[in-house]
């Protein structure tokens, strides 16, 4: 089945000029604008697992977004200022000035929590995230995956099919980017969001700004895929629950208010 187009509310109101497209923050971390506006959240498509839909409006407010995924460097600094923990599974690379712009790997939700909170800011919730990936801001449409329609291989993504076997250096894939400008919203690793993960969740997910389940469900949500798993977690709707001090492929990217 194919995906619901979004009704023309979801065209965004943000007045030009009232965010700056992005910023620098104190760490030198790229940011971009998610601007406000309405956009679809969630999939029935064919390739949809049952856990994505039903498909459903959502508004969220304006956020930025770390432009790129947390590099090894930027995590070391956070554990150097005695803000984070260094990841319980290490890989060797986490100090090696070699790998400084490689996406910090085997974070769990916990030291993504306190990263981004050393950086002044907190993780995305699943609909931020999920609004970054996909949706166009200029037209309201949304993407099955971030760059478009088209399934992925190596021009876009660093998923299972691109055969790496590893991380690829933050930003590596240009015409893998969203239409707010963000690199690796699929493959390389996953990425930590901010709610409790429940199945059913979308069936009575609030429509204005969610959060999640109410309720501390004992899993969290992760996003994008990772360098290690198949195309169908790089689709934008693609979602996973697991407990929070899972350490895998996974990392961080971090949202902060405008």
């Amino acid at each position: 089945m194919p995906e619901t187009e979004p009704s023309a509310s979801a065209t965004p109101t943000l007045p030009a000029g009232e965010h700056p497209a992005s910023l620098i923050d104190e760490f030198s971390a790229e940011m971009a604008l998610v601007p406000e506006g309405i956009f679809l959240m969630g999939s029935d498509g064919e390739s949809a697992d049952a856990h994505e839909g039903p498909p459903h409006e959502v508004y969220t407010d304006a956020v930025y977004m770390d432009v790129y995924e947390t590099t090894n460097d930027l995590y070391q600094a956070c554990v150097e200022a005695g803000a984070c923990q260094p990841p319980p599974l290490t890989s060797g690379y986490q100090d090696d000035p070699e790998f400084a712009n490689y996406p910090a790997v085997n974070i769990t939700w916990t030291m993504a929590n306190e990263y981004c909170a050393w950086r002044g800011g907190r993780l995305p919730t699943e609909a931020e995230w999920e609004k970054a990936a996909r949706w166009d801001p200029l037209t309201g449409s949304v993407r099955t995956y971030p760059w478009g329609d088209e399934p992925p291989d190596a021009r876009y993504a660093n998923t299972a099919s691109a055969d790496i076997g590893g991380t690829m250096p933050v930003g590596s894939y240009e015409r893998g980017k969203s239409a707010v400008g963000l690199y690796d919203m699929a493959g390389n690793v996953w990425e930590w969001v901010s709610d409790s993960y429940a199945f059913g969740y979308y069936v009575d997910s609030p429509g204005i700004n969610p959060s999640g389940p109410a309720e501390d469900t004992g899993q969290r949500v992760l996003r994008g895929g990772s360098f290690g798993d198949d195309d169908s977690y790089a689709r934008t709707t693609a979602r996973a629950g697991v407990g929070p001090e899972w350490a895998g492929a996974s990392g961080v990217r971090c949202a902060r208010e405008p």
